[in-house]
């Protein structure tokens, strides 16, 4: 059906009575002015951003001509408008996560990495192999989008947008394009086997003739060879021709010299009627390889499906409410912060807001993992991606799309996958030169037996060029390794740097900081002395003004006794480990450890007493000291963090040392909370430095240490650490140093990380192995004659399988571990000995 109106769909112009542009779009023939606003409306639809005309407010501009040097439409995607989706714009640069099309091995992303690099004013490139993804940021007073797409179209690939739902579109038509090619070359395979089969027990008449028939048959069979490479085998020419435009050597390069090394031996053999004929080998090479592909493509699928898990939380429409109350639905990325938005039952939300009205229970697992609902009321912050299990809300928008924390997770995911374990890194570099090699070891192969017997070097050179398997090379690591990433992120545990899974497993050591991290972040006053004579809240006062901008876990037990920050503390300054430091009207106050506050001298015997009976009980004591004397005492109290006791059960089951406690906190204090868990090894009064000789002579001792704090004091332990675990509530610093977050907070997650860890670097040393093995294994004897190219076609698709399907081994449960299935298909990771309760 055609759209009534008589304006241009796309510039709202007027519409010549004889104009025949007309384009479906939302489902309904659309009629345009002219034929550049059609090709921009085609544009946009075929890039999977139809939505930007289902939640446009105003028509677009009248379509023209793209500048010289770009091709039509790219112009499109400088907009403001358009890139307010995926575009993230930090001032002096801007940032996209773009799909690339026709990304067949991780040389491919190599090529596109080192040409985009080359580029005048892109400041960084980063590239995912399993997801065909690329992140660029560019700086937008040199470059714009539209020359970054118009880069990457110049060496044959094609960019796009990132967008869960158009990758889904892609992925759908790229396995329709891969099943029907697989299904033609099956279908006319059969014929070419049979006719095969016929000749392999007849032979040639006293004069060296073929029967009739048989020459009646290779001409068949060259005719359906012919037609499967045309159709069913055009992307390993067209990937083969690409790699050769872009001075490159790619996977493809050897699939197409050995398959056109066969094909014109056939082509010879079948026209002089004379000689072997190879036309079996190539159809059913074309065939194996085509399933080995569509097998290795559904491998990378699920390991992006995986990390796009973060990308499909957040809904794209929203209920935005206006100041009268009125109710209405707009796209998600048009919400400013300060607007406010209407969330009803069942609804997950779009931004980043705290509630203003109602209240109700939130499911925060399609993000955290942890699947118990928390109640969230008038004041409380709702995170993207949350659902609304009871009540309707209304929710003051405060970030939205990339700056949402959904859009932060993928971008920390996304970086961490961008910093590979050394393996990987190793094998990609070793699949780009193992091309050349084979190219070399071919050549090498038809002078040896051109010398030696000339009519075998034709199906040995054959045999070499397509036996070898850099694919199961390449394939080794990223498939597996993106895959333990999404197991990581389901689980609620985000790896910021995935070289952690190589050190994290084959850790041994782990040291834990005390407040914060064993003790959970709700601190409470509990005792108070006033030894100087000063009022009670005149105290809490000056303490809550020196804590005012820490971060430090007991700063909120201050700032929330509900006493106002005295304004007179200035030149404040935090000491790491120590305590805080400021000044009011000329005297020096401190707020810290006894030693830090009131200096080396003891305290007296009352008071000593009493700091003594503070620590029995387990409490956290905090001197308030002006000019050195003491002028209030505070007595804190904290709980043992969630999944404490787990964790020590679950890391103990790993193999793991007992794990020390290392804090600055009173040794008696930190004896105790260590004492509940049943850990012997518990030092209290370390200073940062401390912390740092400790690790670091555990490091000179042969143990690989993993570091567990969230304090500004644990920063420099954190970066030393071979691992290093800190939490989403963390300092910025202490996440800086880290190389997993746990969103939930929950320590039980870190066993099953380290076992995941354990797994993952398990499967890809595996994986190398055997492909290693098999190509050390397989070019020599193919390289002797002991491998006709028939059976090459079946090894190197077999290797190429055995690599993907050993790496899809990490969608299942842990070993020896329970699996459950999240809301959307991931699986948590949960092993019964290491956690008390039911996964998530």
């Amino acid at each position: 059906m055609t759209e009534p109106h008589t304006g241009c769909f796309h510039c709202g112009q007027p519409v010549p009575p004889n104009g025949q542009w007309v384009l479906e779009v939302l489902g309904e023939g659309r009629r345009f002015c002219c034929a550049g606003c059609e090709a921009v409306a085609r544009t946009i639809v075929d890039n999977g951003l139809a939505d930007y005309y289902r939640h446009r407010t105003a028509p677009g501009r009248q379509g023209r001509e793209s500048s010289p040097g770009l091709p039509e439409g790219l112009e499109l995607f400088d907009r403001e408008d358009m890139q307010r989706s995926f575009v993230r714009d930090g001032g002096r640069w801007r940032e996209a996560s773009l799909i690339l099309e026709e990304v067949r091995c991780a040389a491919c992303l190599w090529l596109s990495e080192r040409h985009l690099r080359s580029q005048p004013g892109v400041l960084d490139v980063d590239m995912d192999f399993t997801g065909a993804r690329a992140r660029v940021r560019w700086d937008p007073a040199v470059t714009r989008l539209s020359t970054v797409l118009a880069a990457i179209g110049e060496i044959g690939y094609t960019a796009h947008p990132y967008d869960p739902a158009h990758r889904r579109e892609l992925d759908r038509d790229q396995r329709r394009r891969s099943m029907s090619r697989i299904v033609f070359a099956a279908v006319l395979g059969m014929p070419v086997m049979q006719f095969s089969l016929a000749t392999y027990v007849s032979d040639v008449d006293v004069h060296g003739q073929l029967p009739l028939w048989v020459e009646l048959g290779r001409w068949c069979m060259l005719l359906a060879v012919t037609a499967i490479l045309a159709y069913a085998g055009q992307e390993f020419f067209l990937g083969a021709w690409r790699d050769v435009r872009g001075g490159r050597l790619g996977m493809d390069v050897p699939i197409v010299a050995g398959l056109s090394a066969a094909w014109l031996g056939s082509l010879w053999g079948t026209v002089n009627a004379t000689g072997e004929v190879y036309l079996d080998s190539i159809a059913m090479f074309v065939l194996f390889v085509l399933a080995a592909r569509a097998y290795e493509l559904r491998g990378r699928r699920t390991a992006a499906a995986a990390l796009d898990r973060l990308a499909r939380v957040t809904p794209e429409v929203a209920r935005r409410v206006a100041p009268d109350g009125r109710e209405e639905r707009v796209a998600a990325v048009d919400l400013v912060p300060g607007e406010r938005v209407r969330l009803r039952p069942g609804e997950v939300s779009a931004v980043d807001g705290v509630v203003v009205e109602g209240s109700s229970d939130f499911d925060e697992s399609l993000l955290t993992g942890e699947s118990r609902p928390v109640p969230k009321g008038p004041g409380a912050r709702v995170v993207a991606g949350s659902c609304n299990r009871e009540q309707p809300v209304e929710l003051e928008v405060e970030r939205v799309g990339p700056d949402s924390t959904a859009g932060e997770v993928g971008r920390l995911l996304e970086r961490g996958l961008a910093a590979r374990p050394r393996y990987t890194a190793l094998a990609a570099r070793a699949a780009r030169w193992f091309v050349a090699v084979v190219l070399v070891a071919a050549a090498a192969t038809a002078a040896t037996w051109l010398w030696l017997d000339p009519a075998r070097a034709l199906p040995h050179t054959i045999a070499v060029l397509i036996v070898t398997c850099p694919c199961a090379l390449a394939l080794a690591t990223p498939v597996a390794v993106a895959l333990g990433a999404g197991r990581l992120a389901a689980a609620g545990v985000l790896p910021l740097d995935m070289r952690v899974i190589e050190t994290l497993a084959r850790a041994d050591t782990v040291a834990l900081d005390k407040t914060g991290t064993l003790t959970d972040a709700g601190f409470t006053i509990l005792r108070m002395e006033l030894p100087g004579g000063e009022d009670r809240d005149g105290a809490l006062a000056i303490a809550t003004a020196l804590e005012r901008d820490s971060s430090h876990p007991l700063a909120e037990a201050f700032r929330a006794s509900g006493i106002e920050a005295d304004g007179a503390v200035t030149a404040v300054r935090m000491v790491p480990g120590k305590g805080v430091a400021g000044c009011r009207r000329g005297a020096r106050w401190r707020l810290g450890t006894w030693e830090f506050a009131a200096g080396p001298t003891a305290p007296a015997a009352p008071l000593q007493g009493l700091l003594e009976s503070w620590r029995d009980e387990g409490l956290t004591v905090c001197a308030l000291a002006r000019d050195g004397q003491p002028v209030a005492l505070f007595g804190l109290s904290d709980g043992l963090r969630a999944g404490a006791p787990e964790m020590v059960r679950g890391l103990e089951v790993l193999g793991f040392r007992r794990p020390t406690v290392l804090s600055g906190d009173h040794p008696r204090a930190v004896r105790r909370v260590a004492g509940d868990l049943g850990l012997a090894d518990a030092r209290g009064g370390m200073t940062p430095a401390d912390k740092l000789d400790w690790i670091r002579g555990q490091q000179a001792a042969g143990h690989r240490v993993v570091m567990v704090g969230d304090g500004l004091n644990d920063a420099p332990t954190l970066a030393a650490a071979d691992a290093s675990i800190s939490f989403a509530a963390a300092t910025r610093l202490a996440q800086y140093h880290s190389q997993l977050m746990l969103l939930t907070g929950d320590l039980a997650a870190i066993p099953g990380a380290v076992a995941l860890a354990r797994r993952t670097r398990r499967i890809v040393l595996q994986n190398l192995a055997w492909a290693g093995a098999y190509n050390l294994t397989a070019m020599p004897l193919a390289f002797m004659g002991l491998v006709p190219p028939w059976a090459a076609a079946i090894g190197m698709s077999v290797s190429s399988l055995l690599v993907v399907a050993n790496a899809m081994r990490l969608r299942s449960g842990l070993e020896g571990a329970a699996s459950t299935p999240f809301a959307d298909g991931a699986t948590a990771m949960a092993e019964p000995v290491i956690r008390g309760r039911p996964a998530p």
